[in-house]
């Protein structure tokens, strides 16, 4: 997939990572090459794994908000762990933002109701 390597991101410097999620960014735009948009919706679910790997509550639910906005296709396992940090995180605006993502999401199904 070019730049984004088999081997998974633990363990990788900070550049690296600052690198993947600038090119995450390019595949959001309205205009962006579907092959960019594929790869940058692979980085975003490899930087949310990252996060979830290692219990960064706060990035796991920013990445899983930009996941969704990207239309990569998030797991139930991930879909999970953000579930169960979701009502620890004190920032109500994210906290928001997380759970309209996750109504405007199609699968797995949210309904209103559930709140993610």
């Amino acid at each position: 997939m070019g730049v984004l390597s088999e081997a998974p991101l633990h363990g990788r410097g900070r550049q690296r990572l600052r690198s993947l999620k600038r090119l995450a960014r390019a595949g959001s735009g309205t205009d962006a090459a579907p092959a960019l948009k594929l790869q940058s919706q692979a980085i975003a679910l490899a930087l949310l794994d990252r996060s979830i790997k290692f219990k960064h509550r706060r990035l796991a639910l920013l990445r899983l908000k930009d996941a969704v906005e990207l239309g990569a296709p998030v797991s139930t396992e991930q879909w999970t762990y953000c579930k169960g940090v979701l009502p620890l995180e004190q920032d109500g605006a994210l906290r928001a933002d997380v759970e309209r993502a996750a109504i405007g999401f199609r699968s797995p199904p949210v309904a209103k109701a559930e709140k993610l």
